[in-house]
């Protein structure tokens, strides 16, 4: 009886550190970035909650719009700043134009130039092609709304038409959250790094360097895969 006792004395020094244990939630299991990997729809407010997934519901931001309707984030960067409770309930306001992006149906859109944009991972290094709006001078002719000649001097106006042109390319790097041109020298930055990959890219000329750097990014992102939690779903 008394070789039991000592037995059941650590038994039960051992069980509240068990339970403790069995109580602490586990660490989702990390898995490997690919093109089929969802992103949980909310607002992204820096780049971790992207690098975690983990993003604010929409349901927690407080709008008068419809949470759901397509034109929501088009209509919410109108406004200067975005209200939302935080995951302790508390009322705060953020920046529009702080706000890392947002996901929808899994995919990733970047604040860029004052709007939401598309933005495809590929990896560490992204590439991806963003747009641009401008606004050009336009004459247009109103003489026909005037019926006499005294007012025909008044006949060509001018106004600022807005053009959305696709074509800038930009470098993303995930790494440092940095959104730079897409050249030779910028991922020339990127890649010493890896000082095999910057060994092979630095000695090339300008133009094979321009003509090769699809190539480098994705050797460079299969050596430095992205890793984001497995609980995606």
């Amino acid at each position: 009886m008394k070789s039991i006792l000592p037995f059941l004395g650590l038994l039960i020094l051992q069980l509240p550190l068990q339970l403790s244990q069995a109580q602490e939630p586990e660490e989702p299991a990390m898995i490997q970035f690919s093109s089929n990997y969802k992103f949980k729809d909310g607002l992204y407010l820096n780049i971790d909650d992207v690098k975690n997934n983990d993003p604010v519901p929409l349901g927690r931001v407080v709008t008068d719009l419809n949470n759901y309707n397509k034109d929501f984030f088009d209509e919410m960067i109108i406004k200067e700043e975005i209200i939302l409770y935080d995951e302790n309930g508390v009322r705060a306001s953020v920046p529009t134009k702080d706000i890392w992006g947002y996901a929808q149906n899994g995919r990733l859109y970047i604040m860029l130039g004052g709007k939401f944009q598309r933005i495809i991972i590929e990896g560490s290094i992204s590439h991806f092609i963003a747009s641009a709006t401008t606004y050009v001078k336009t004459e247009y002719d109103t003489s026909m709304h005037y019926i006499t000649t005294e007012n025909l001097y008044r006949a060509h106006k001018y106004y600022m038409r807005r053009v959305t042109t696709e074509g800038i390319v930009s470098l993303f790097d995930f790494e440092s959250n940095t959104l730079t041109g897409y050249n030779e020298e910028t991922l020339g930055r990127l890649l010493e790094r890896d000082s095999i990959l910057n060994s092979e890219y630095e000695p090339l000329r300008k133009r094979e360097k321009k003509e090769r750097m699809v190539e480098f990014i994705r050797r460079y992102n299969n050596i430095h895969p992205l890793l984001f939690p497995g609980n995606s779903e």
